[in-house]
């Protein structure tokens, strides 16, 4: 598979994490994986085939060519791939689209709606642009355009924006009680514009980024012992993980083989 990958301006790193693209032919081949719950809001503009997606085991069905996936808190989700793939990502900041559109999050979260239905006639606009830019240099110098115009109209960056993106780039490890100690919120006022602007609870969200990663050290490395993976994390025990796969994936970690190496993870920052 062909994946490119790039940073955006530092202007808008506030707002958006990566821009990704993915790209395999895979004729009559089929690849398919499950989406555990996770952290990230992704946007997804389909340059090939579209993805089918299982539905908590339902009939799978194409998705639209341009979506929005939401931070998701369980296994609902079965992806399955064929023919030509080449698909356009950016990947959001916590509290990126929230900053955007001024969507209320907890919408969101398990849900992958068309993006237009969040976006508005905005979203034509991006598909439009990303289409006809001929390189992936050109379709991430559209996105970043969009943006820019995007946030013309927003306030500027605040105190759960700070927060989450320290949570994500400690891997879910800080300490709420220290987020809050320097947002300038009470803990209350923290724990509702979390949930409006990020999609969960502050515990929720670092336990996703957590499982998330080490699903994803264990693609990287799938010699390297779970222990190892669970204490560099800061899993209590190995009984807490196999209560947290249960919950995120409904697998024991022994079970989580097959097409779970299948699964596409955001690059890390």
């Amino acid at each position: 598979m062909d994946i490119k990958r790039a940073l955006p301006h530092l202007q808008l790193r506030d707002v958006v994490r990566s821009f990704e693209e993915r790209r395999v032919e895979l004729g009559s081949a089929v690849l398919t994986w499950p989406v555990p719950a996770r952290p990230h809001q992704i946007l997804d503009i389909h340059l090939g085939e579209p993805y089918q997606v299982r539905i908590d085991g339902g009939k799978a069905s194409a998705i639209p060519d341009m979506n929005l996936v939401g931070p998701q808190t369980y296994r609902r989700a079965h992806v399955c791939l064929s023919g030509s793939v080449h698909v356009f990502n950016i990947l959001f900041q916590p509290s990126g689209l929230n900053r955007l559109v001024g969507i209320n999050m907890m919408s969101l979260v398990n849900q992958d709606p068309a993006a237009s239905d969040v976006l508005g006639k905005s979203a034509e606009a991006l598909r439009d642009a990303v289409h006809k830019a001929s390189d992936f240099g050109l379709r991430v110098a559209a996105a970043e355009r969009w943006i820019e115009t995007m946030l013309e109209r927003r306030s500027p960056d605040g105190p759960i924006g700070l927060a989450s993106r320290r949570m994500i780039a400690v891997r879910g490890g800080a300490r709420i009680d220290d987020l809050v100690a320097t947002s300038g919120l009470s803990t209350s006022q923290f724990q509702r514009r979390f949930a409006t602007e990020v999609g969960m609870t502050p515990k929720l969200f670092a336990r996703t980024i957590r499982f998330d990663r080490a699903l994803a050290a264990r693609r990287d490395a799938p010699r390297r012992p779970w222990t190892d993976i669970i204490h560099e994390l800061g899993y209590f025990d190995q009984a807490h993980f196999i209560r947290e796969c249960h919950a995120f994936a409904g697998l024991p970690p022994s079970s989580l083989v097959g097409d779970w190496d299948n699964i596409f993870f955001p690059s890390n920052d």
